[in-house]
């Protein structure tokens, strides 16, 4: 049950370049304010402190001086001190537990809590972020009085963390630590954008900026730091009453030259005070020399940049010799590039040079580099401005062998780890011999580890994947190294990784590892046994993690013997148990299966960056996925009916999810939290979308109408009116100035959305309008439908280009390539077409299912193309040649419930992300794709991760099935559209309904305009309404259609909007006006979904009658 942590996290932290704390009588207001803060009673001030600075401007100081006092008074429950140059101090999955392990010391009901937390879940420690939080602080904090007195937690150099986790760690805390009353965060970091962006979005929240402090209180400060440290030196040096000693104008200038930086002070004194400089008189002449910079243009950090060049002519002075300026580059290189530090014994093994040889070249650094005080300890940079100077040559304007190249840097680090593995790994390298032994009972294995793998060895085998990263493509020695390691080592290498305890860590390195081969373009088989490695350790990874041996005596025979990797190393398994049968001879296409809905998945969708996958189910949740991983992130309730449609804002910052409840649900993907409850349709919301900015969410509903929110305020914009069927499916153009919905009436209606006005109708199917896309370039809308025709609109003139018929059953999903070139279409004949859309010539008839084909989906560089049907199986095609590339089994009949993750290259299955209890009908992806979120029958929506495949949390709200779902296009909200008649707005951030639009009816179909200031919902009844997403105000209603509108969209220029109808019609509307421009009329059954071209030129329709 041991948690991972940082060992060297806290503030009271041996290691050498650990902060000081402030001298008595600096930092005396902001340390007052600050403790004040700290002390005041429970809720009369913000929970969270940021204290925000420039680099080298003092604030770790400060930190460790408010860590110093509240220990002292007994209030400081956990501390996390960041330093990028050493990783698990930069590295975010090891923050809420580190921080978890400190609150357990610092009280005992604490410990028993998070005792018994790691009880219930031993792996908790290496789940997601938002899991570790619950898991191991939230649900422990909540069980302590929550009238004690203030416990503190300090976070220092956040910036210095990894940036993604840096930002997610700040959202879960202002989503969920920021509500225990008796809690206290500083957090200090330097003014980084992807911080200050989710700082500037918080109200509640404490804040000082240290580069604004008035400049003679920090020159006082300064200038007593400086008397202090002078008079130490002069005592140390015995340098008696010396008139000619630091006299009062030296010591003026020198607190000239800080400036406001705390960290040129305490360099320039270190470089005056070493011992190895031995001539205090003349470093400090040598500082006192350099030139201020007054000239325009000069940088906060022009003055500290002379003092690392001065520091390193003075170091250099002497040595002409390009061999030693070579060697001085590549220490220093290794000290700052290192992914975390080495003993110096270890250092010059690494970059291979006697251990004297790199004291020496730290000898004159002591200002600078921590030097250490035997071999056994490691040298480190004092401050992170020195890595930033010495690696960009606009800052240092040095020598060339002076400066760090990074790219050379990281290709002789990546060479060099190669190297060792190869020297120093071979089978059974710890002397276990043992293999029925788990590592657990091999006594004394960490001492056996400790003498067969030196620091070196085990830094190249965590390290070489992330050197190997930075390396340029197809670098031609990377590649033989490569090569050599993927035929000889990776074996020995895995069980290296299990010694260390890091096998976890293996599937991340071999994608690495495999995306730059495959970019690199390396021989096949190298590729292949990366790919195979990497099944190799999801299917046996556990095993290996338990024993390290196991990777010949278990994990080897039970691999498929068809597989590159196994061909190669099956000798290394022959002495083992021998599998005479029941081996597949290829991995199996299924990679994973997530389970968590508890009935079928009517929706999913992948979040902008692919990292998330969000499932919505008729059991009214939405499910977060982490497909990586295949882990559940959270589950998202709030809906009371199933969820028929998800959507993510462009950003990833949102997710929305449309229910049978009549309702839009917004969440924060993050934190799992609901943002808003959007209620304004009367019907189910079948469809929601967001606007390509993510100002604007659209839900098409059962009500006939199409609501636009503003997903920021969670606010209603207006209802679009129209159609005189259910809303089935909605689109904007790629501008975001058109929105096009499909219904069961029928049609497709264009709208503007920014006008909340319709602009057309586009009639010409006979059947329900069931699926609408635009072309990536706006100039082609096409619509499928249940006459079994695909229709080809002009969205500009809105007049009909081609009817593309050839399908014998209902038109249930469309989709263009990336390109524009080609037009997939999935039927209920269980067949795909392949049509030119310029042309109308039908390509490519795909046959391979035996039911119903109901979504498609092309990868974003158009070589592939998804189709996922009733018949459970995803099939993955080649769209040029039109054949298939693999089936994807894995669905049962309970599909509806679960969604399935696979990998389009390999064709293999990925992970099932179970979660709602009922059919999932809605889903979308954020922009970003870091959020999956679904909506469901069950009433629900859930957010997922779909990168560890886990549920993120469960917006629950609607009291109907989640009909639409869709993410503005900034990500900050996510709508939902219900058949309980209401349009929810949710903050994918927290998952807090933010607001609820009320409809007369279900609410069917939804969509955001591209700006993001307009919703549209489409409701059972025929009508569309506009919203405004930020105030939550109806704009106007667009009424048109007697049956539900079933889809609806946003044209590019959001001046028009299109509605699809049941009636089989779609009314294009004006939003400047908000009247009907045109009908469209083509359709025989129910329009499904609409879609605007990106330049709005074209309107395209789906339907029932199973023509676009």
């Amino acid at each position: 049950m041991a948690l991972p942590r940082a060992l060297y996290a806290g503030y009271d932290s041996v290691r050498e370049d650990a902060p000081s704390s402030c001298l008595e009588g600096t930092r005396v207001a902001v340390l007052k304010e600050i403790l004040t803060w700290s002390e005041s009673a429970n809720g009369e001030r913000p929970p969270i402190y940021w204290l925000n600075g420039l680099a080298g401007i003092g604030k770790s100081t400060i930190a460790k001086t408010v860590a110093d006092r509240a220990q002292e008074k007994g209030m400081l429950g956990a501390t996390f001190f960041f330093s990028r140059g050493d990783e698990p101090l930069r590295d975010p999955g090891l923050v809420l537990p580190t921080l978890a392990f400190q609150l357990a010391q610092s009280d005992s009901t604490l410990m028993e809590a998070i005792v018994d937390a790691l009880k219930k879940d031993p792996g908790v420690g290496q789940r997601g972020l938002l899991s570790q939080l619950q898991g191991l602080i939230l649900t422990p904090l909540l069980t302590i009085n929550p009238h004690r007195r203030p416990i503190f937690l300090i976070l220092d150099a956040l910036d210095e963390c990894e940036e993604k986790g840096a930002a997610e760690i700040l959202h879960l805390m202002f989503a969920h630590l920021a509500r225990i009353p008796f809690l206290r965060i500083l957090i200090t970091s330097r003014p980084q954008p992807h911080l200050s962006s989710v700082f500037d979005k918080v109200p509640n929240l404490a804040r000082s900026f240290l580069h604004d402090i008035d400049a003679s209180i920090v020159e006082q400060d300064i200038h007593l730091y400086v008397s202090t440290e002078l008079a130490k030196i002069r005592r140390k040096f015995d340098l008696g009453m010396s008139t000619d000693w630091a006299t009062e104008a030296e010591k003026n200038s020198l607190v000239e030259k800080s400036g406001k930086l705390f960290v040129y002070a305490a360099t320039a004194i270190r470089f005056i005070g070493d011992d190895c400089m031995e001539n205090p008189r003349r470093c400090l002449r040598l500082i006192l020399d350099i030139q201020s910079l007054r000239q325009a243009g000069a940088t906060p950090y022009s003055q500290l940049d002379n003092l690392y060049m001065g520091v390193l002519r003075n170091s250099l002075s002497g040595y002409n010799d390009r061999e030693i300026l070579q060697w001085f580059q590549i220490v220093v290189g290794s000290i700052v590039l290192l992914r975390e530090p080495l003993p110096l014994y270890s250092l010059a093994n690494f970059v291979q040079y006697e251990t004297r040889m790199v004291e020496a070249s730290l000898r004159h650094l002591h200002s600078v580099i921590v030097p250490p005080s035997d071999i056994h300890e490691a040298p480190r940079i004092y401050h992170p401005s020195f890595l930033e100077f010495i690696t960009d040559p606009s800052r240092c304007s040095m020598t060339e062998f002076v400066i760090v190249g990074v790219p050379e840097q990281e290709l002789r680090h990546t060479i060099r780890c190669f190297e060792l593995i190869a020297t120093h790994l071979k089978r059974d390298v710890a002397g276990i011999l043992d293999p029925s032994l788990l590592n657990k009972e091999v006594d004394g294995l960490e001492e056996k580890v400790r003498e067969a793998l030196s620091p070196e060895v085990q830094y190249a085998c965590r390290y070489w994947a992330s050197h190997l990263s930075r390396v340029e493509f197809g670098e031609r020695r990377v590649l033989k190294a490569l090569e050599f390691f993927s035929m000889r080592s990776i074996l020995w290498w895995f069980e290296a990784m299990s010694l260390l305890g890091s096998i976890s860590s293996a599937v991340g390195l071999i994608e690495k590892a495999h995306h730059w081969a495959k970019v690199s373009k390396s021989k096949g088989i190298v590729v292949r046994i990366l790919s195979d490695s990497r099944r190799f350790i999801l299917a046996h990874g556990e095993v290996i993690r338990a024993s390290a041996l196991n990777v010949y005596h278990s994990a080897l025979p039970f691999t498929p013997h068809d597989t590159v990797l196994y061909k190669i190393y099956c000798r290394d398994g022959a002495d083992s148990v021998q599998v005479l049968q029941g081996i597949e001879s290829e991995w199996s296409q299924n990679l994973s299966t997530l389970c968590g809905h508890s009935r079928h998945i009517e929706t999913i969708t992948f979040s902008p960056d692919g990292l998330t996958l969000a499932s919505g189910s008729f059991d009214a949740t939405v499910q977060l996925w982490d497909p990586i991983s295949a882990t559940s992130i959270t589950k998202l309730e709030g809906h009371s009916g199933w969820v028929n449609t998800i959507a993510f804002s462009p950003d990833g910052l949102c997710l929305a999810s449309g229910s049978s409840d009549h309702t839009v649900q917004l969440w924060d993907p993050v934190s799992g939290t609901s943002i808003a409850k959007l209620e304004g349709h009367s019907s189910w919301v079948s469809i929601i979308a967001f606007s390509p900015n993510g100002l604007c969410l659209a839900s098409g509903s059962g009500d006939f109408t199409v609501q636009l929110w503003d997903p920021i305020s969670a606010t209603s914009i207006s209802k679009l009116e129209g159609h005189s069927g259910g809303v089935e499916s909605i689109a904007f153009s790629p501008d975001g100035l058109l929105l096009a919905s499909g219904s069961y009436d029928h049609t497709v209606q264009l709208w503007d959305p920014i006008s909340a006005t319709f602009i057309a109708k586009l009639e010409g199917h006979s059947g329900k309008v069931s699926t609408i896309a635009f072309s990536p370039d706006g100039l082609w809308l096409a619509s499928g439908s249940s006459d079994h025709t695909i229709q080809l609109w002009d969205p500009i003139s809105h007049a009909s280009i081609t009817k593309l018929e050839s399908h014998l059953g209902a038109v249930l999903t469309i989709a263009f390539s990336p390109n524009g070139s080609c037009l997939a279409s999935g039927s209920d004949d269980h067949t795909l077409r392949l049509w030119d859309p310029r042309s109308g010539a039908s390509i490519a008839k795909l046959e391979g299912h035996s039911a119903s084909v109901e979504t498609i989906v092309f990868s974003s560089d158009g070589l592939h193309l998804a189709s996922g049907s009733f018949d459970h199986t995803i099939q993955l095609w080649d769209p040029i040649s039109g054949t298939s590339m693999a089936k994807l089994e894995g669905h049962s009949e309970r599909g509806g419930s679960v969604l399935q993750l696979w990998d389009p290259i390999s064709g293999a299955s990925g992970t099932n992300l179970e979660s709602h209890s009922a059919p999932v009908t809605a889903i979308a992806s954020s922009p970003d794709g870091l959020c999956l979120a679904s909506g469901s029958m069950d009433h629900t929506l859930q957010l997922w991760d779909p990168i560890s495949g886990t549920s993120i949390a469960k917006l629950e709200g609607h009291s109907g099935w989640v009909r639409a779902v869709a993410f503005s296009p900034d990500t900050l909200s996510l709508a939902s559209g219900s058949s309980d008649g209401t349009v929810k707005l949710w903050d994918p951030i927290s998952s807090a309904c933010t607001a609820t639009l009320d409809h007369s009816s279900w609410v069917e179909s939804i969509a955001f305009s591209p700006d993001g200031l307009c919703l549209a919902s489409g409701t059972s009844i025929g009508t569309v309404q506009l919203w405004d997403p930020i105030s939550c105000a109806s704009i106007v209603k667009l009424a048109g259609r007697s049956d539900c509108v079933s889809t609806i969209a946003f044209s590019p220029d959001r001046l028009h909007l299109a509605s699809g109808s049941v009636d089989h019609t779609i009314q294009l509307w004006d939003l400047r006006s908000g009247v009907s421009i045109i009908k469209l009329e083509g359709h025989s059954d129910q329009v499904n979904t609409i879609a605007f071209s990106p330049e709005g030129l074209c309107l395209a329709s789906c339907s029932d009658d199973q023509t676009v």
